[in-house]
């Protein structure tokens, strides 16, 4: 007879894929860009067309994060999460087998839906796992530590996988990862009741389609022109979506997203500092990625060499971090962090020397590497704290949906602002080395990134001046139970 594991097996395995998942899905985000090149060469994509394959996947899952986390709030978490890795373990697949553009294209779309399934329902599974306190902020720290390490994780492999394996090779290292996790998760992904409640159809297909269409308008702005048709029309049409949206969800007896769930100034700020920390980990590393590699002319797998330490750092720092954001609280650790990441992207930027010693280069990384993750973990605890635990996945899928817009909005906007300078510089200088106008274009970039954060930070210094911090009790009220997870994890 099939035995169920044991308690702390359950415990200990069912972390352990929660946090896999997410470093999965930000690996995912970033280990395509370098494979781009090769793409755009074997499968026939023009120069500005291959960048489909990017916005595809960043429009499925912008789109879908919070109809996934509300859907794993009504159905089941622990039944969505599962399907989520099958759907992605095989989509993975498909992308590694494309034999041409347009199935590549629709495959990435198959594998931003299942991320968008998968994103907010494990952050539901672990909030929903630990009470508010010193044990949701340590796990917590280690979710935005794979969150972190993933992202820079791919950034590292792309290089020595495309040199030695080839483009599909990307893809396919997420295959049997997928697929193990799809099987193990109904076994040691402990199940909570659903909600059986009807899914409001109709109020799903509006923000999931505005929600896209916004996410798409940035990179038809960074090909086209900011004012050109297929930048402007997308972004009107979802910004209308949105608003009938509102209006279908106030008068809804069931709606998807609780309106007033946003009436919580600590939720609005928590999530202006996720697009904040979407912006920073989308575009800052590309950028300095791409400075290494372009002005610099290091190879991809010396560039990612470079910037790895900045993951060893942060992965040695989690449970100081989760300390320290359970002894200052939220407020201070929310805009501290984020202010002072603003500030470190300034002096990376103030590097960006086509004489840069690259070893001064790389140590300067290390303290915003750290801030970096100080905002992105303090700033989710702050966007599920408080929030009912049957609502865990909608304030998990609303978080993600702040945090991928960032990354959208970041590369786009901020890469497009790069070239622009690039290219009024050698227009104006022909004496201009190509090198340091690009350095002078990635500064440039930096240094806009680096105020619009400090921005963020005093704005959301203002804003969480009534905020709870992680110290706080659980919230009254909650219908879930306090997971053994975080039982186990006070004790220790």
């Amino acid at each position: 007879m099939h035995q169920r594991p044991s308690r702390t097996r359950w415990e200990a395995v069912g972390l352990v894929l929660i946090l896999s998942a997410q470093f999965m899905i930000m690996l995912d985000a970033s280990i395509v860009t370098v494979a781009l090149p090769d793409i755009q060469r074997e499968l026939g994509f023009s120069a500005s067309g291959v960048q489909a394959v990017v916005t595809a996947y960043n429009t499925a899952v912008g789109g879908g994060l919070i109809l996934g986390g509300r859907v794993g709030d009504l159905f089941g978490r622990r039944r969505i999460f599962a399907i989520g890795m099958a759907g992605f373990a095989v989509s993975s697949l498909l992308c590694g087998l494309a034999p041409n553009a347009v199935l590549l294209v629709v495959f990435r779309v198959l594998q931003g839906l299942s991320a968008a399934a998968i994103a907010p329902t494990a952050l539901a599974l672990l909030t929903t796992s630990f009470p508010e306190g010193p044990a949701r902020a340590k796990a917590m720290s280690r979710f935005g530590i794979a969150t972190v390490l993933g992202f820079i994780g791919g950034l590292v492999l792309s290089g020595p996988l495309v040199d030695s394996l080839g483009w599909r090779s990307v893809f396919y290292v997420t295959v049997p990862v997928g697929a193990v996790m799809a099987a193990l998760a109904p076994r040691f992904i402990e199940p909570a009741a659903p909600r059986r409640r009807r899914l409001d159809v109709l109020g799903a297909g509006l923000i999931t389609s505005g929600v896209a269409l916004i996410v798409i308008a940035p990179a038809q702005g960074s090909a086209g022109g900011w004012t050109a048709p297929q930048c402007v029309l997308p972004f009107v049409a979802g910004t209308a979506l949105l608003a009938i949206f509102l209006v279908v969800e106030r008068r809804h007896p069931e709606p998807l997203v609780r309106l007033g769930l946003f009436r919580s100034s600590t939720l609005r700020m928590a999530n202006l500092v996720s697009l904040a920390s979407g912006m920073m980990s989308g575009a800052a590393y590309l950028l300095v990625t791409l400075y290494l590699q372009e002005v610099q002319g290091c190879s991809p797998v010396r560039a990612g060499l470079i910037v790895a330490p900045v993951g060893v750092l942060n992965l040695a720092l989690g449970t100081v971090l989760s300390r320290m954001i359970t002894r200052i609280g939220l407020r201070l650790s929310v805009t501290g962090a984020t202010m002072s990441a603003g500030l470190l992207l300034a002096v990376i930027a103030t590097q960006m020397t086509v004489t840069r010693n690259l070893l001064v280069f790389g140590l300067v990384l290390l303290p915003f590497g750290m801030m970096m993750l100080a905002t992105t973990v303090s700033s989710t605890l702050a966007a599920t704290s408080g929030v009912a635990g049957h609502e865990q996945g909608l304030a998990g899928g609303v978080r993600q949906t702040s945090f991928q817009l960032g990354i959208a909005l970041g590369v786009a906007v901020l890469l497009s602002l790069a070239v622009a300078r690039t290219t009024a510089l050698e227009a104006a200088n022909r004496a201009i080395g190509h090198a340091e106008a690009l350095a002078a274009g990635y500064r440039l970039a930096l240094y806009t990134l680096a105020g619009f954060v400090i921005a963020t930070g005093a704005i959301a210094f203002a804003g969480l001046r009534n905020a709870a911090t992680t110290s706080a009790p659980p919230s009254a009220g909650t219908p879930d139970r306090d997971s053994r997870y975080g039982e186990v994890e006070a004790r220790r």
